[in-house]
């Protein structure tokens, strides 16, 4: 007699309701064993504590585990005393840049400005420091070295004429020497460009009035660079409006912070310099041209749809240029405590070129005018005085020196 399971199906298979059971039970037994683990198992601080503090004779190879060592303690910061000064500020790196010649006698910038570099160019040499051609005046040097240096240009540069005593330098002595050394580079720096001249005497309030010349094409035989200036800025400056009036302190020498000089790319000076090379011009015109041109900034040819869009000629300042001369002195040179009388003093005309010899010339030797002979009074006769034994003679006259 055979027993026979009621959960299995007559042809000897589980039915698959026993089959749920059975998978439930195993499930459920499962879960159970799970749980147990889970409840017996120590935590890993438990196992560390069981090795930090048994008894190390049950553990012969063993070594107890160190307590972690502390986190060392921070540095103390230095805490500044109050008598402490910051550190000064780097001082900008600055730099001359000279338009001479080959006969130019430039030892005085060895002499007194040792400590400056000094980028002489010489536009008549074929080699060293020079131009591609010898046009325009100082123009064409200073767009040679804007060109040259583009890519690494000091903070400052200081744009000169060759020589150290010059009629339009401003100062008494009209000594160069004395503007470069005076020259207060952070002023530079906050301006971007500076004209090395605060004197109004030459140049200010208004010296060109190129929209009038264009109207009106007066013929000025005195001044052809004015005559010349409408036709030229347009062909420099298409996209400028021809000003109504231009005024800057003479005579081209100013100074550039690098950020200025990088206001406009490299090609704009590029082309600048080609226009200078190309020009018919005598050097004396194309030179002025530009003297009057580089601080400039003018209204767009577009600008009666967009009354606010401006065009910098070169260094983006106002047509009309002209600082309160006050003022100039004062953040220029740091002269800020000169009267009127010494501001009027401070540069005064003594024509275009300083006496032969200047600062010390040579005292010009004074000769007396010629007198006819006939024209020679005859000498009085002295006589003596009475109870005088003296006889001055008859050649003897009260003119005559003793």
């Amino acid at each position: 007699m055979s027993w026979s399971s009621p959960f299995r199906a007559r042809d000897g298979c589980l039915t698959p309701r026993s089959r749920v059971f059975l998978y439930l039970g195993l499930a459920g037994t499962l879960l159970l064993l799970s749980y147990q683990l889970i409840l017996y198992s120590p935590t890993p601080e438990e196992t560390i504590g069981v090795i930090v503090i048994g008894d190390k004779n049950d553990f012969p190879d063993s070594e107890p585990i160190p307590p972690p060592a502390p986190d060392p303690a921070p540095a103390p910061v230095p805490t500044p005393t109050p008598s402490s000064e910051p550190s000064p500020e780097p001082t900008p790196a600055k730099e001359l840049i000279f338009a001479a010649m080959e006969a130019s006698n430039m030892s005085w910038v060895d002499e007194h400005l040792s400590d400056w570099t000094a980028n002489i160019y010489r536009a008549d040499a074929s080699q060293g420091l020079t131009v591609p051609i010898n046009k325009g005046n100082e123009a064409m040097v200073y767009l040679t070295y804007i060109i040259d240096r583009y890519w690494s240009l000091p903070d400052v540069s200081i744009f000169l004429h060759g020589g150290r005593y010059q009629w339009h330098v401003d100062n008494p002595l009209y000594d160069s020497v004395i503007s470069i050394r005076d020259l207060k580079a952070d002023f530079v720096l906050e301006a971007g460009y500076v004209s090395m001249r605060c004197a109004w005497s030459v140049g200010c309030p208004r010296e060109l009035e190129p929209a009038r010349y264009l109207r009106e094409r007066p013929d000025d035989s005195h001044h052809p660079a004015a005559m010349e200036y409408p036709d030229r800025f347009m062909e420099l400056f298409p996209r400028a409006e021809v000003p109504e009036e231009v005024g800057a302190p003479c005579c081209s020498q100013f100074a550039l912070s690098k950020s200025k000089i990088h206001e406009q790319g490299l090609e704009h000076y590029v082309r600048l310099q080609q226009w200078l090379m190309n020009t018919e011009l005598n050097s004396g015109i194309s030179g002025r041209i530009f003297e009057y041109s580089w601080h400039s900034e003018c209204r767009s040819v577009f600008s009666q749809v967009f009354p606010e869009l401006t065009f910098i000629v070169i260094f983006g300042k106002p047509n009309q240029y002209c600082l309160d001369q006050h003022e100039c002195y004062c953040r220029t040179y740091g002269y800020c405590d000169m009267t009127d009388e010494e501001m009027q003093s401070q540069w005064t005309w003594r024509g275009l070129t300083l006496p032969e010899g200047w600062p010390d010339p040579k005292p010009v030797p004074v000769q007396a005018p010629e007198v006819a002979p006939e024209a020679v009074p005859a000498p009085e006769p002295v006589q003596a005085s009475k109870g005088s034994d003296a006889d001055p003679g008859p050649l003897q006259s009260r003119a005559s020196p003793q």
